[in-house]
């Protein structure tokens, strides 16, 4: 997922993506632990995602704080 598209989702949308981001991080890990995992760049992607959409809300909490 682009920054772009993760700017542009609301504070809600954020937490279920980060949610899903995270169930699919934990099956990757349980994938990779069983020599299930296909696709091990998958992993570092959803970390990847997961570190942008926390760094978005992060941003988001300090300019609340802000004003």
């Amino acid at each position: 997922m682009k920054i772009n598209q993760i700017k542009e989702m609301s504070a809600e949308d954020l937490k279920i993506s980060l949610k899903d981001n995270y169930e699919a991080l934990q099956n990757f890990r349980f994938q990779l632990a069983t020599g299930q995992l296909e696709n091990y760049k998958s992993l570092s992607v959803t970390r990847k995602t997961i570190a942008r959409i926390k760094t978005i809300i992060k941003e988001r909490e300090s300019k609340e704080k802000a004003s």
